[in-house]
């Protein structure tokens, strides 16, 4: 397998990971996300008894940050991914019998859930797979409860270029262009925290919320 296509399959996998390769894929990105997964749990600002959405849970390393803080009522996920589905479901078997974790095999362009069931909604390196953009920013408002958060981490466009994942099927966002989005969407008091704000390897978190 050459260099480009391997990295075509790996988008393809960091995508949608399926298959042994996929398994591989998901305990390597909760190492991996664990500096961002942080940056986004601090930026969620948790009040005790507050319901969590998160999209795209993958490996479930933000799901086990957010349970441990005791804070939350419950935390929902929504994975594409079938295989992340099954490894999460024998991870979280415990939480989900207490009914502190849910688990939905779901797209993030239809959330399976009815309007304002949530005080926040985040989501860590999906955006760039999103192939509606205004659709899933709209459907994160309408699950959540007005004043509710919505907290996106994502690495910078310079990163992704520079891994020639932009070829491979990533769609790469400057810090503006995701505020510009949410602000379109509705949202309110859109603003964003840097991790490593000078290097190549920086990470993003754009927050902002849902209009009373």
């Amino acid at each position: 397998m050459g260099i480009n296509s391997f990295k075509s399959f790996l988008a393809q996998q960091l995508g949608d990971p399926s298959g042994w390769f996929g398994r591989l894929l998901l305990k390597f990105l909760n190492r991996r996300n664990a500096a961002l997964n942080d940056l986004v749990l601090e930026a969620l600002q948790l009040q005790r008894g507050d319901r969590i959405l998160e999209i795209g849970f993958g490996g479930g390393d933000l799901v086990h940050k957010l349970v441990a803080t005791g804070k939350p009522s419950q935390v929902v996920g929504v994975e594409r991914s079938p295989d992340a589905m099954r490894l999460c479901e024998r991870r979280f078997q415990g939480p989900i019998n207490q009914d502190l974790v849910e688990l939905h095999q779901a797209s993030a362009e239809a959330l399976p859930f009815a309007d304002q069931q949530f005080s926040q909604v985040c989501t860590v390196n999906t955006l760039y797979f999103w192939a509606n953009a205004p659709q899933v920013l709209a459907e994160c408002r309408r699950v959540l409860k007005p004043g509710g958060r919505l907290v996106i981490g994502y690495a910078s466009k310079a990163y992704l270029e520079d891994q020639g994942l932009t070829q491979h099927g990533f769609t790469a966002y400057e810090v503006a262009q995701v505020e510009a989005l949410l602000t379109t969407a509705e949202f309110t008091a859109v603003s964003t925290v840097a991790s490593q704000a000078d290097s190549p390897d920086s990470v993003f978190c754009t927050s902002g919320a849902a209009a009373l």
